[in-house]
């Protein structure tokens, strides 16, 4: 699931789908590697609790050393959700990239887990992430949605920046997705969009099966 981004009393429809979406009471597992403030991971459990997901734990992934950790490796193996909070979209695709932990991640979405990533998250997700951070621009994502650009806090405003990314990688597709909404994809080519807006889809100029 990937959510543009938002605050808990505006993302609430988004949250009980994604707790809907879990297939049994393993526990929820919220990622502060984008920068989180300190207490952002204890008020997602928090809210996640109020809206009736089971127990949880954050996992206190800051660097590529504490995503090499095997306790939080097992942290992130066992879990039911993995929620990747927003943030700076660089230090978490920095934190993450080529560790034991993100082939944790991997291990748990086969198992049946719902990963979740906020803003920040969401364009890690992705072939390629458009920051919402001035003077970042394009930034290479994990890949799990291939064929893709992701743009998280997407309003026309940055209609620029995405077709810009598009000219720059003409064979993929843009995804602006705006705060207070998400794109649920599901393990059978299920694709959903859940709260209060509209996902943009721009093709690329060379986008389609031969691109």
């Amino acid at each position: 699931m990937l959510v543009g981004g938002g605050r808990w009393n505006t993302t609430d429809a988004i949250d009980r789908r994604a707790i809907e979406a879990m297939t049994d009471e393993a526990p929820i597992a919220f990622v502060p590697a984008a920068g989180c403030p300190p207490d952002y991971g204890e008020s997602f459990l928090a809210h996640y609790a109020r809206l009736g997901a089971p127990a949880g734990y954050v996992v206190p992934i800051h660097d590529q050393a504490s995503a090499n950790d095997p306790a939080n490796v097992r942290r992130l193996t066992h879990a039911g959700l993995v929620y990747f909070g927003g943030g700076d979209t660089r230090q978490l695709l920095d934190v993450m990239v080529g560790t034991q932990a993100l082939d944790a991640v991997t291990a748990a979405y086969a198992a049946g887990a719902v990963i979740v990533g906020m803003s920040a998250g969401a364009a890690a997700l992705a072939a390629w992430g458009v920051s919402s951070d001035p003077g970042v621009g394009l930034l290479r994502g994990w890949g799990w949605l291939p064929n893709a650009i992701v743009a998280p806090h997407y309003a026309p405003a940055q209609a620029d920046a995405l077709h810009a990314a598009l000219r720059e990688h003409p064979q993929l597709l843009g995804l602006g997705i705006p705060e207070d909404v998400a794109l649920a994809l599901g393990p059978n080519a299920e694709v959903f969009t859940w709260g209060q807006g509209q996902i943009t889809v721009t093709l690329g100029s060379k986008f389609g099966p031969e691109g």
